[in-house]
């Protein structure tokens, strides 16, 4: 093709062409470069050396690296850079292609190559990623069973708390389906509802037993079965999720039996009801029994009367409190004893009970209800009654977790576990023991700090502890509430004490994720800048020097490019392992980003000599350790880093200052051939 042919060709790409000579001088330029904005125009450019123009990379060493491979092979591939306009300075992300061009005979003719906006794929690239990570991360710290199929019934996804209830990996889970984790007929029986879930388009809700291979005999569960859509809105899949509601049946079925037992305990004990309209003036009701009780005949439960006609009138005053309380919402119920007058002119004793069952919709209280009883006679009985509804109260409260009960001295009067390994120590040896006696101090000074909380305040939530059992390190959260008792009973408190270990681990994972590499394990920038500061404070105490090492492993871009970025990974995992295996405990190695690593080294000497002495000793010993040959996945290889050296004393200078002298003394021992070690020089 006539060359100008191909320069017309050249000028309507719509990606960025250019041409130049073997030592840099500028030949051809397209539009579509101009417009990207990264050089200046043909007009401001001068044609004599195209190195000569500013360097459009964000990071400038990618200037000499791309060169460099052009030098070394001849072409450049994929070379994703970050760089500024020249017009504005705005950042964009270009990918460039290059290679020498030679004539029949090998001799270099010119360097052609190409740069491609690649901003918007980067960005998607780089916004896929995070939310992956993020997903994992989420699936990882969700309590209960979750999992993802597609059409087909094969496993995309799930957490690790499903598959511990499979009792295999997450690796396992993934790819296979239902027939290799459960008995034939199971098989069946999901296939046939994850069906009728999908058919059907809607969530599926259906309570059983949660079995599996590993777990024959499962709790039962909550099963929740969503379809999943895709952006058009057609079902690409099946989100599952199961929880464990084995507890709360049992709670419900206490709850109702308990329940049985008190309409029992009403009607055994013969109490009266009332009613009673807020709205009208005539809307208090009582019952036959509570007609019986006072005397009166039992026409009179269907006449409506004015609340209180019947109370002694010293009595009035302390009822009408008591029912204002209860009506402003300052009382959970309305509680009472008072006289009445019976129809044989004398006055009993009854106690009356009651509260709002009943709502306007802006909230004022309509109707109440209650009951009566001729405490005269019957007062132990409403002793028994109310310890009852104590008790009833207490334990729906504590289900379903660790319960206790205490005295104010922190004395175990009662215990109730559903896995007894939670407990120090088994339920009989506990009770009349002392919380001082069974738990570390640490974990019983917080319980005994929260029973005093509760004591004054009535509750007290969310004190934390740990606690070393048989099947490893727990951690509880407490909480602990004043049980309604005589004012000349004792006090006591119930507690309720939850396993929140996998909260814990998983904030102690996100904690860790924040402040580490998760390539390599190493302390990331974040971390690495805190240390540094720390150890600036110290080294200004005690006056001795520090170092600081800035690794830049030569040419891990001609790995990572030759044989991908797998093996590049597991260099840098080796590298890390080393560098950790070079360095005392009290020192810090941490991974920046790349191939770039720092090795932070405390109380060197107060002498500079000295410690200038011993950096360099730990230097080299580095540089030995990572010249060695290093196996990746049966391939050896071979690599060297370049070093840089920064001293430090006190809190004179700023860590990144102290970075950025290692970093410059690390670029002097890249000029001197790489795998050097070179001390940052003040510049007189």
């Amino acid at each position: 093709m006539p060359e100008h042919n191909l320069s017309s060709l050249l000028e309507f790409l719509p990606i960025g062409v250019y041409r130049l000579t073997v030592d840099g001088k500028l030949l051809f330029m397209n539009p579509a470069l101009v417009q990207l904005q990264i050089y200046p125009t043909t007009q401001e450019l001068s044609p004599d050396s195209w190195q000569q123009v500013p360097n459009p990379y964000v990071e400038p060493n990618r200037r000499d690296a791309f060169w460099s491979q052009i030098r070394e092979r001849g072409w450049v591939h994929n070379f994703d850079s970050e760089v500024f306009k020249y017009t504005t300075g705005q950042r964009l992300w270009v990918r460039e292609h290059a290679h020498i061009v030679r004539d029949a005979e090998g001799r270099e003719l010119y360097l052609e190559g190409t740069i491609e906006n690649i901003t918007s794929e980067h960005l998607a690239r780089t916004q896929l990623e995070e939310r992956e990570s993020l997903l994992q991360n989420v699936l990882a710290s969700i309590p209960d069973h979750i999992w993802v199929k597609d059409l087909n019934g094969t496993y995309l996804t799930c957490n690790q708390t499903f598959a511990d209830q499979m009792g295999c990996t997450i690796a396992e889970i993934v790819g296979s389906t239902d027939s290799a984790w459960v008995t034939q007929a199971q098989d069946q029986y999901i296939r046939d509802m994850d069906q009728i879930c999908l058919e059907s388009g809607q969530r599926v809700v259906m309570e059983e037993a949660f079995v599996s291979l590993a777990n024959p005999l499962g709790d039962l569960h909550e099963f929740i079965k969503t379809p999943m859509r895709d952006a058009h809105g057609s079902i690409v899949g099946l989100l599952g999720m199961a929880r464990n509601i084995q507890e709360r049946k049992k709670a419900e079925a206490f709850l109702r039996d308990t329940t049985e037992q008190l309409e029992l305990a009403i009607l055994g004990a013969d109490l009266a009801r009332w009613s009673h309209d807020l709205t009208a003036p005539k809307g208090y009701y009582i019952d036959e029994v509570a007609c019986h009780m006072l005397g009166r005949d039992t026409m009179d439960a269907k006449t409506g009367r004015t609340w209180g006609h019947l109370i002694h009138p010293d009595d009035l005053p302390m009822t009408l409190h008591a029912m204002q309380a209860h009506l402003d919402g300052e009382t959970p119920a309305y509680r009472v004893e008072y006289r009445a007058r019976h129809s044989d002119g004398r006055w009993i004793w009854l106690f009356s009970k009651g509260k709002v069952v009943q709502f306007a919709q802006d909230g004022t209280p309509q109707r109440m209800v209650g009951t009566l009883a001729d405490i005269s006679v019957r007062k132990q009985f409403e002793d028994r009654l109310r310890e009852t509804q104590s008790e009833l109260e207490a334990t729906l409260n504590a289900l379903p977790d660790l319960m206790f009960e205490f005295n104010v001295a922190g004395q175990y009067l009662s215990v109730h576990t559903h896995d007894p390994r939670n407990l120090k120590l088994p339920v009989d040896e506990l009770i009349g023991r002392f919380v001082g006696d069974v738990l570390p101090k640490d974990a019983a000074d917080a319980c005994m700090e929260a029973l005093l909380d509760a004591q004054q305040h009535g509750r007290s939530q969310g004190v934390q502890y740990p606690l070393e059992l048989p099947t490893g390190k727990h951690w509880f959260e407490l909480s602990i509430a004043r049980k309604p008792t005589e004012p000349w009973k004792d006090e006591r408190f119930i507690a309720i004490v939850r396993d929140i270990t996998e909260r814990k681990n998983a904030e102690q994972a996100i904690q860790h994720i924040a402040f580490h590499d998760s390539l390599t394990g190493l302390p990331n920038r974040r971390l690495l800048t805190e240390r540094m500061q720390h150890a600036f404070l110290t080294g200004d105490r005690s006056n001795e020097f520090g170092a600081v090492m800035f690794l830049d492993l030569d040419r891990f871009k001609h790995l990572n490019d030759t044989f991908g970025h797998d093996m590049g990974d597991l260099l840098l995992q080796e590298v890390a392992r080393r560098l950790l295996a070079n360095i005392r405990s009290v020192d810090t190695a941490a991974r920046l980003g790349g191939d770039e690593f720092v090795v932070l080294i405390n109380d060197l000497s107060t002498d500079l000599k000295n410690a200038q002495n011993h950096a360099k000793v730990v230097g080299n010993k580095i540089l030995a350790s990572l010249n060695q040959p290093y196996n990746l996945n049966g391939m050896m290889h071979v690599t060297t880093p370049s070093i840089g050296v920064a001293l430090y004393c006190g809190n004179k200078l700023h860590p990144n200052d102290v970075l950025k002298h290692a970093d410059a003394a690390m670029y002097q021992a890249k000029s001197l051939g790489r795998n050097n070690l070179c001390f940052y020089q003040e510049q007189k």
